[in-house]
């Protein structure tokens, strides 16, 4: 199901006080093997120590705050190399969404400023910015309601971090490992984002939010929650799209 190489590393203990966290927070750590739950203790352990972290809006950072986080950042990463966040350096963590700059360029070289409300920002070499509020509904939602509106914050801004590993811009196309599978990504995306925009335009119901019609790199973000949070309904209503985010990701829920 993954395929990395392990490197020689003595394991560390996973801190008492992170397992109940991990226990309320991060429930799928309890289905991997006991293999893969080592290594997975091993990268959290990693990523929260080497990352710089701050409590922004007069939030006061805990360990939660930084475990949550890091445990679904690792899981989205478990199928490939250790060092593949390394360029994120530095979370900010807001209380709830957040005030941010924006701008929309109009027709005629025209450019409106303004204020938007944000729930997460990811940008290129870091940081990436979450609203702790948003990642406590999707924590807190019914498995039902997961299924039908796969949401997850913290999932969908490190995705971007991973569309950011093929340069400074974001474009829905991670780096991916053959030109085989390129070819394939490239072939079976665009015909699922035309899918996809074509239901959002008519209103209709898609197991994908149309925020992923935005454009290809929220695409590839919102198709990512999708693919951590709902695999058997993608698999069922996307099935070709969840086999190459399952070839990408290196991760077959299915077959666990």
């Amino acid at each position: 199901m993954f395929n990395w190489l392990w490197g020689e590393r003595t394991p560390r203990e996973l801190p008492e006080s992170w397992r109940p966290i991990l226990t309320s927070n991060a429930t799928f750590r309890e289905r991997l093997s006991p293999a893969l739950q080592q290594e997975f203790d091993q990268r959290l352990i990693e990523f929260v120590e080497a990352k710089y972290w701050e409590g922004c809006g007069g939030l006061a950072l805990t360990e939660e705050h930084k475990v949550t986080i890091g445990a679904h950042a690792i899981r989205l990463v478990l199928g490939f190399e250790r060092e593949t966040l390394r360029d994120v350096k530095t979370v900010l963590v807001y209380p709830t969404p957040y005030e941010a700059k924006s701008q929309e360029v109009l027709g005629g070289n025209i450019v409106v400023e303004g204020v938007s409300q944000r729930a997460g920002e990811s940008w290129y070499h870091g940081p990436v910015i979450l609203a702790w509020s948003d990642i406590q509904e999707c924590l807190e939602e019914e498995d039902y309601w997961k299924r039908r509106h796969p949401h997850n914050v913290i999932v969908h801004e490190f995705a971007h971090q991973l569309d950011y590993r093929n340069g400074r811009s974001a474009d829905g196309i991670p780096p991916i490992e053959s030109h085989e599978q390129a070819e394939e990504w490239v072939k079976v995306t665009d015909a699922a984002y035309q899918r996809l925009s074509r239901a959002c335009e008519r209103n209709q119901y898609t197991l994908i939010d149309c925020y992923g019609a935005t454009n290809r790199a929220e695409f590839f973000a919102v198709t990512t929650e999708v693919f951590f949070e709902a695999p058997q309904e993608m698999a069922e209503q996307w099935p070709e799209l969840y086999r190459v985010m399952q070839r990408y990701y290196r991760q077959d829920f299915l077959g666990q």
